[in-house]
């Protein structure tokens, strides 16, 4: 469900804001196939609603190598010195074509704003011998397993 920020006129509150859930419903504009075709050998009958499968595209082995293993220099070029602009674009994040997030920019900006005040105040550990867990739970987003064992301590104690 998506909440909504709009303006409903009463007699006693004229401009006061109210959020209002918006449903998704047969009006909705959801896309759906115009006509019956076949893609790479797979039938798809008119009118059905198709969704990109994002994480197989995030995790296809003959674009990424081993995209489970953590290594964020895959996305350095030849060099080591700048991102690749190539690859970094292969990762779908905020879907594609015309109807992709248009806070992609927002949230990448946001994301990176977050994250580096948290690794510039604080240090994360766990404790000698414990092993992290990192298998996620698959549905219809990823979530992780919850984590017990991470410590965060203040780089810089207040004084």
């Amino acid at each position: 469900m998506i909440a909504i920020l709009i303006k409903k006129k009463t007699t006693s509150q004229r401009h006061t804001p109210v959020f209002q859930p918006l449903s998704l419903t047969e009006s909705s504009s959801l896309l759906s196939t115009i006509r019956d075709t076949t893609l790479n050998g797979f039938y798809i009958p008119k009118e059905l609603c198709v969704f990109i499968n994002q994480w197989q595209v995030n995790h296809d082995p003959k674009l990424w190598g081993d995209p489970s293993e953590f290594r964020p220099e895959r996305f350095l070029t030849s060099h080591d010195t700048t991102i690749s602009k190539t690859l970094s674009e292969k990762v779908m994040l905020f879907g594609m074509g015309k109807r992709r997030c248009i806070g992609e920019v927002l949230a990448k900006w946001e994301i990176f704003l977050f994250l580096a005040i948290l690794l510039q105040q604080l240090e994360f550990s766990v404790p000698p011998g414990v092993k992290v867990d990192l298998t996620p739970t698959y549905g219809l987003t990823m979530k992780p397993a919850p984590c017990e064992h991470v410590q965060a301590r203040l780089r810089f104690p207040i004084k």
